[in-house]
């Protein structure tokens, strides 16, 4: 997918100061402590296509975030989550937050975790406030998941297993645990769907006939999961997606309509003004 941040590029843009103490890692896993983040990044960011799942342990300490058209006050002890392919934006942080963030390619979800379980991981809120015993349990298998790789030679059956017991203990207490009924199975799996391709397929007979389900039943499963209809889903992350354009392009609005296939500027106005609130041209001089 186009204009994806990976780890390494989010803190040569988006970070500033003297970074050296961001030991570099060469695996599908990254961790890092918050507080060797959060006294360097550049807030508020632009919009940013993930090009990881992201995972926020809170210890000490508040940050905002935005997840596509949804805004997040994170207050520690919290967990906040934000999948891969998503729209993020970090709005502000405070300087002694506290806590572990960590970054996992696609390919890892995948070498890891089996569909079932990577379909729940999906449906988890993207935000949970912690007791202090959980805050404490998280906390415990963060410290030996960063102990495991930042050692100079990563045991790395070891890390896979914290990363899995951290995630299934994450699913646990969102009350995500329970295996996914048909409905949900096929809106979470439609959900991704979409996000490989969104550009090309807007056509619900297209998602349809990859789930091997009739468009209706399609559109009753998305809305019992999610309460919107299957095109506000498609629509919402294709706005998501202009929204990243307008900002790192110099594209005409009529050069992104037709990038992301929509029929006619006048109809990508009027669906972008509705869910963002704005215009494209009046978006785009609000993040000058």
């Amino acid at each position: 997918m186009d204009n994806q941040v990976n780890a390494d590029e989010f803190v040569e843009r988006f970070m500033t100061g003297d970074l050296g103490h961001l030991q570099y890692q060469q695996l599908p896993v990254k961790i890092f402590k918050i507080s060797e983040i959060a006294p360097f990044i550049k807030v508020p960011t632009p919009p940013i296509l993930l090009g990881y799942n992201l995972i926020v342990h809170l210890t000490e300490g508040f940050f905002n975030h935005q997840i596509g058209p949804s805004e997040f006050i994170v207050n520690a002890p919290a967990v906040l989550i934000s999948n891969y392919g998503n729209v993020s934006t970090i709005k502000s942080v405070s300087k002694s937050a506290e806590g572990y963030c960590v970054l996992i390619k696609e390919e890892a979800m995948t070498s890891i975790f089996r569909e079932q379980e990577i379909l729940n991981i999906f449906t988890i809120a993207p935000l949970l406030n912690l007791s202090d015993e959980d805050n404490e349990d998280l906390a415990n298998l963060l410290s030996q998941l960063f102990k495991e790789l930042r050692n100079e030679d990563p045991y790395l059956q070891l890390s896979e297993s914290l990363l899995k017991s951290l995630l299934l203990k994450i699913i646990k207490l969102s009350a995500s645990h329970k295996v996914l009924n048909r409905k949900q199975e096929i809106a979470m799996t439609f959900k991704k769907l979409v996000h490989q391709h969104f550009k090309e397929q807007k056509s619900l007979s297209f998602y349809a006939d990859k789930l091997a389900v009739s468009t209706n039943y399609l559109n009753r499963c998305v809305y019992d999961v999610f309460k919107k209809s299957s095109k506000d889903l498609i629509l919402e992350v294709l706005i998501m997606h202009s929204q990243l354009l307008l900002h790192e392009s110099t594209k005409t609005v009529t050069d992104i309509c037709y990038e992301l296939n929509f029929s006619e500027p006048s109809y990508f106005s009027r669906i972008f003004k509705k869910k963002v609130g704005m215009s494209p041209a009046a978006y785009r001089e609000s993040i000058k």
